[in-house]
């Protein structure tokens, strides 16, 4: 994979990623309730605990993950970043018509800012060219 390929993946799975933090907040929340459970046999806590504790790494490294995104994504100009949502993160189909149409300007032009935003997060996550 290369690393434009690296970052149009980066950017696709950036709603699942969301999605899975939202996700793991609601388990977590769930393994809390049940770990206060006075019944709840030791052995069942401890595997519980460590359940909890896991997906609380997990959730960590996958907030960071977005963080680091979202603050390459920053970097760019507004339009790039709009360009970027609607073309690769969203992944509308068409949106190419419609942005040249918000934007006042030719479908090429589009293609362009999108090629130019790649390449931007490319250098700026890597330091290096495509």
């Amino acid at each position: 994979m290369t690393k434009r390929e690296g970052i149009i993946s980066e950017l696709r799975n950036l709603p699942l990623d969301r999605a899975a933090i939202r996700q793991m907040r609601i388990d977590i929340a769930g393994i809390t309730e049940d770990e206060k459970k006075k019944e709840l046999p030791e052995e069942k806590r401890e595997a519980l605990e460590r359940e909890r504790l896991q997906l609380m790494s997990c959730m960590v490294a996958t907030s960071n993950h977005i963080s680091r995104i979202e603050n390459l994504l920053a970097q760019l100009t507004p339009e790039e970043q709009l360009v970027l949502d609607r073309m690769i993160v969203r992944h509308c189909v068409g949106v190419a018509f419609d942005l040249a149409e918000e934007l006042h300007c030719e479908t090429s032009r589009i293609y362009r800012i999108r090629a130019r935003a790649l390449s931007k997060l490319v250098r700026l996550r890597y330091g290096a060219g495509e």
